[in-house]
């Protein structure tokens, strides 16, 4: 094993692929775990339009149909959650997401206190982490690519809202594969 090699990373490597897994989850526990982040508390006073949305996404989960982008979305990322995996997303509006499919994130109306469903599978708080950023691309994808490098557990999504955003963010996607490139002719000689 190279000594530069960060422990978090060792385990996947000298091999650069790994076995095939298993994946999945069993109806029961996507409903489970549906059942609970689209069940919103009676105590907090939320927008209408959100708690209609979140009302649809408990129905959608209870009859197995109808089920959107957004609420598909939060039952893989719940899976995840679920076996201890940390998600992290960045972008401009990701809390809300860009077409308003997402409201990962939403608020009291009176309090204006954040309540995040996602947290309730979440293992600890900080496990489940959307970042609404500001428009740097540079900036960001290279914050969340040292991110992910950090914690290679963690599934950790860049989400640019438009392919032309991504433009600014060229240099450190150009490093990226020419990095990889470099490890794997380092690994194989």
């Amino acid at each position: 094993m190279k000594e530069w090699i960060p422990l978090q990373w060792s385990k996947y490597l000298p091999n650069l692929t790994s076995e095939a897994r298993m994946t999945g989850s069993t109806e029961e526990k996507l409903k489970r775990l549906g059942e609970k982040i689209c069940t919103l508390p009676s105590d907090i006073n939320f927008h209408p339009q959100i708690k209609k949305i979140y009302d649809t996404r408990l129905e959608s989960i209870k009859t197995g149909k109808g089920i959107d982008w957004g609420t598909a979305e939060a039952l893989s990322w719940a899976t995840l959650l679920d076996h201890g995996h940390p998600v992290r997303i960045s972008g401009q509006d990701v809390e809300r997401g860009t077409f308003s499919h997402r409201h990962c994130v939403i608020y009291d109306q009176d309090k204006y206190q954040k309540y995040v469903p996602l947290s309730k599978v979440a293992k600890n708080l900080s496990q489940f982490q959307p970042c609404n950023s500001h428009l740097s691309e540079f900036a960001v994808l290279g914050f969340e690519l040292g991110f992910s490098y950090y914690n290679p557990e963690a599934l950790v999504i860049w989400e640019a809202q438009f392919g032309d955003f991504a433009n600014g963010a060229q240099v450190i996607t150009d490093q990226v594969y020419y990095n990889y490139i470099i490890l794997i002719l380092i690994l194989i000689l």
